[in-house]
């Protein structure tokens, strides 16, 4: 039976060094970057099994495992809620698979 995972933003500077759930930076890398000074920090995508960690913003829920990571944010400036739709869509077309 597959698990049910809630895919989430969450600010870079509230990943622990370790998290104890998914997680990828904006280039879709699973590896922490290094921000040089100036650098803004990337967006961060989860997905975890269990409760959502601190500062953590719900993007969808799914019966999905999270080995890939959702589709990215599109260039357009829409913002979180065009984000989460489109992640609401990839989410569905997975259902429907």
């Amino acid at each position: 039976m597959s698990k049910s995972y809630t895919y989430f933003t969450i600010p870079f500077a509230s990943v622990p060094k370790h998290p104890t759930y998914t997680v990828w930076y904006a280039t879709w890398s699973t590896e922490r970057p290094t921000l040089e000074l100036g650098m803004s920090p990337p967006l961060v995508i989860g997905a975890t099994a269990d409760g959502l960690p601190p500062g953590a913003i719900v993007i969808a829920d799914a019966v999905k495992d999270p080995t890939r990571p959702p589709p990215p944010p599109p260039f357009s400036g829409g913002g979180l809620s065009d984000y989460q739709k489109s992640v609401n869509e990839w989410v569905e077309l997975a259902r429907d698979a």
